[in-house]
């Protein structure tokens, strides 16, 4: 679980087409953050920038488990994993042996890891996972999803998101205003297989980050609307993360758990009454 920062000044964004899970959400500023997460991590491609631990990165570790990767965090923050016990690695730990700076770009945007070292991270440190994630297949076709090739929404007051669906890749390419939302390790737009968009509303967490803004928490847990996109297609769902230390689940229209094309699935949390576009 690796902490990415979303800001201009952190893009070209690197590693991220080779993990599981995003979660997206707001930091500050209308500037969003990510929590990554890769079930079994490998390879020496860079993984960046890495950034701050948040408040909703402490929701998602209890729910997925594992062992978080950061780059420092408010008192807020850093207090609740030392007394919570959540494993955790920054930039000092064993001798600085799971990051280091890519030289190609500026501090603070230029933390890295790779996936061999969050292999050596997760083999020292990670707790045992005992909870079975659904088998991927596809969502009821019954009834008949409408066609969603091109999505748009504004996930914060400046962050648009633009996706178009590619029949050839089976995939959503991810793209901002600004144009493609790049991986640098391929060179090509971030093409998540799955799209699902939470309607979760977010608080004022009671602090302020580095920079003097309110940082922000969120209401993650119990159920709410989601959207999913997959395969082109519209799916109206529910988001239920009733039991806070499972992982998150997606139901369908029909009551049960919605599987899933496997491929990367990338979470968005949306303020509640956010309007998506989809045609």
């Amino acid at each position: 679980m690796v902490q990415i920062e979303n800001s201009i000044l952190a893009r070209p964004l690197a590693g991220l087409q080779q993990a599981n899970i995003v979660y997206e959400y707001l930091a500050e500023g209308g500037i969003t953050r990510m929590t990554v997460i890769y079930f079994t991590p490998s390879g020496s491609q860079r993984i960046e920038p890495v950034r701050s631990a948040r408040p909703v990165t402490l929701r998602l570790w209890h729910a997925y488990h594992g062992l978080l990767f950061f780059s420092g965090a408010n008192i807020k923050v850093l207090q609740p994993i030392q007394d919570q016990h959540i494993p955790a690695l920054t930039e000092g730990s064993d001798g600085g042996a799971y990051f280091a700076r890519d030289p190609s770009r500026r501090a603070p945007h230029n933390l890295d890891t790779d996936g061999n070292r969050l292999a050596q991270g997760v083999g020292k440190y990670a707790p045992r996972v005992t909870y079975v994630l659904p088998s991927p297949g596809e969502p009821a076709a019954s009834p008949a999803p409408p066609v969603a090739n091109r999505i748009v929404f504004d996930q914060t007051s400046s962050h648009r998101v633009i996706y178009t669906y590619s029949a050839a890749d089976n995939a959503y390419a991810y793209s901002t205003v600004l144009g493609a939302l790049v991986d640098q390790d391929t060179g090509q737009p971030i093409k998540p297989v799955n799209v699902i968009v939470m309607q979760v509303a977010h608080h004022d967490a009671g602090f302020t980050d580095v920079n003097g803004a309110p940082a922000v928490d969120f209401d993650l847990q119990g159920t709410g609307p989601a959207d999913v996109f997959t395969g082109g297609h519209h799916y109206m769902a529910t988001w239920n993360l009733s039991n806070p230390e499972l992982p998150l689940k997606i139901v369908g229209a029909d009551g049960k758990v919605m599987r899933l094309p496997i491929g990367l699935t990338w979470f968005h949390l949306v303020d509640p009454g956010t309007a998506i576009a989809a045609t």
